[in-house]
């Protein structure tokens, strides 16, 4: 079995003595990559028929070999991985080893031989006439500029031939673009792949600072063109957020606001012909909609004669089934019951810790959390229980906590629904600080004894925040501010008032809610009606706008089902 060589960031890895590797952000993957945009399960490289093969894991934002985005991929010579979107920390070679041994091996090509000396000049007597150098030729002169041109740029055109270069150029199977920002016309052969934002590499820069450095990208498919968000300010189509959209006609996004955001004019160009074809589809596409709708209006006519010829053949017993409907149970609404809302406190728990900032001095904090398993297995924040976690001091400024030696574990009274004193401690399994989501395990009582036997403490059942939508409500359970030990839970309602596309954790990975949220609610519990825990409380941001208004995040509980998988597989 021939191994892998792998480079990155300056070093090499021999991938040797296994049959499938691990490509991710997670510690425990085989290959460590640092860059936010990559899942922490990425990609896997699997030895199938004596053939490595490059599988992408479901990640977020795809696996790339050599710039094209693939599911499964052979890996007989040198390749250039990229995962996600280009970053730095999101890029590796990978070559076979035998191929790199052998470049390793061979000897350094010997130097090139000097270049002899010119022949002297010929004497002035020789009867050979020298020949006429040929007249150089002027160069073409530039073609005028046509009116109403002055503002186009012409991207990724075919590339003039180059000595040595080997196959043709890519086959074109889809419409070429027409990208118009700013006032500005960029087009654009298929296939091609075009990033848009402020930064100096991009494809297209915008100037707009509320459009983020890398905002999007546009990737070709066989017909056609797709758009990815890549930017946590949003892309946005009539008013809605877009996190992925394929298109194969004329549309327009708006970047980092819906109303006021730079405005991008997406064209496909097709031929007179393909257009004429869509004209009329188009045209019959009406018709059909003009006849359905009388269709239907003759079935409304006809079903409201039937149903009144009904109701007077047979008035009494209509009544009767009337008067049963009024007379029905209580309203079907879905709201959260008083016993599933007990059952959710029950789950919570304060969590406490003393330790030291980065200049030694003593601190002492404390967050809220989850029990999602009766063994004592608990979901909370990263910077409650692992405040060094990579990722963390991106997002937050002045969290300079060391990680505490362990958690202590304050349970929750169900009659007075006040905490108790602390009863364990716990300690983390796994972090991650880009999601700030941490899970925690109970080891011991307080007092560091052994626990003398198995736990069964009260779980919180797992819900589904992508069935989430705006409007829908959703509690917040949490011991706010450092508290005392005799301190309260707090219960909050609201509403989600926007699902968040994060453009670095992916679409649906954050959840605007005004339910107040306050210090200490870190970590703690969101759940929706059925009492099941559909995210949690992460964060309090003020209104940009410099009003009063403040906006509670909570972390969707779906992107954080991988880490919590990891940490039973961890825990056994």
């Amino acid at each position: 079995m021939v191994g892998l060589v792998a480079e990155l960031d300056g070093r090499v890895l021999r991938l040797d003595g296994k049959t499938s590797y691990r490509i991710g952000r997670a510690i425990e993957a085989d290959v460590v990559l640092t860059a936010g945009s990559v899942s922490r399960q990425h990609a896997e490289i699997r030895l199938v028929g004596g053939l490595w093969v490059l599988v992408d894991a479901g990640s977020n934002f795809g696996t790339y070999v050599d710039g094209e985005r693939i599911t499964e991929y052979g890996i007989e010579q040198r390749i250039t991985v990229r995962c996600g979107p280009p970053a730095p920390g999101a890029e590796l070679v990978i070559i076979p080893a035998d191929q790199y041994d052998e470049v390793l091996a061979a000897p350094p090509a010997p130097p090139a031989p000097p270049v002899a000396p010119p022949p002297p000049p010929a004497p002035a007597s020789a009867s050979a006439s020298a020949p006429v150098p040929d007249r150089p030729v002027a160069p073409p002169a530039a073609a005028p500029v046509m009116a109403g041109n002055e503002a186009t740029q012409i991207l990724a055109a075919a590339p003039p031939s180059v000595p040595g270069q080997v196959g043709p150029p890519p086959v074109r199977s889809g419409p070429d673009l027409l990208l118009v920002a700013e006032g500005r016309e960029h087009r654009f052969r298929h296939p091609a792949q075009i990033t848009v934002g402020r930064r100096s590499d991009c494809t297209v820069v915008i100037g707009d600072p509320a459009c983020s450095r890398v905002h999007g990208r546009i990737d070709a498919h066989p017909g056609g063109w797709t758009w990815t968000n890549l930017s946590s300010e949003g892309t946005w189509l009539d008013g809605r957020r877009v996190d992925r959209r394929p298109f194969d006609e004329r549309v327009s996004l708006r970047l980092g606001h819906p109303v006021a955001g730079t405005e991008l004019t997406l064209v496909p160009i097709l031929s007179a012909a393909e257009e004429e074809r869509r004209i009329a589809r188009r045209r019959w596409g009406r018709r059909l909609v003009v006849v359905g709708a009388v269709a239907a209006g003759l079935l409304l006519v006809g079903g409201l004669l039937g149903a009144a010829w009904l109701v007077l053949r047979d008035d009494d017993s209509s009544t009767t089934a009337g008067e049963r409907s009024s007379s029905g149970g209580p309203s079907s609404m879905d709201t959260l019951t008083n016993d599933e809302l007990d059952s959710a406190k029950a789950a919570a728990v304060k969590i406490t810790a003393d330790t030291v900032d980065l200049a030694d001095q003593p601190v002492s904090y404390g967050g809220s959390g989850s029990i999602i398993r009766a063994d004592g297995l608990i979901l909370t924040n990263a910077h409650v229980a692992a405040p060094e976690s990579p990722g963390l001091a991106e997002q937050y400024v002045g969290l300079d906590l060391r990680d505490p030696d362990f958690l202590l574990i304050h349970l929750t009274d169900g009659r007075t629904d006040t905490n108790s004193p602390a009863a364990y401690r716990a300690r983390v399994v796994e972090a991650d600080g880009y999601l700030d989501v941490a899970v925690i395990q109970v080891y011991a009582r307080a007092d560091g004894s052994p626990l003398g036997g198995d736990l069964s403490l009260p779980t919180v059942p797992m819900g589904d925040s992508d069935a989430l939508r705006a409007g829908d409500d959703v509690t917040v359970l949490g011991f706010p501010a450092i508290a005392r030990s005799e301190d309260s839970i707090t219960v909050t309602t609201g509403v989600v008032s926007t699902v968040i596309n994060d453009g670095t954790l992916g679409p649906r990975s954050e959840l605007d809610t005004d339910a107040r949220i306050a210090p200490g609610n870190s970590g703690g519990m969101a759940i929706n009606n059925d009492g099941e825990l559909i995210g949690i409380p992460t964060a309090l941001l003020p209104d940009q706008g410099g009003s009063s208004v403040l906006s509670g995040r909570i972390r969707s509980i779906d992107p954080v089902k991988e880490l919590i998988t990891a940490a039973e597989a961890a825990v056994g």
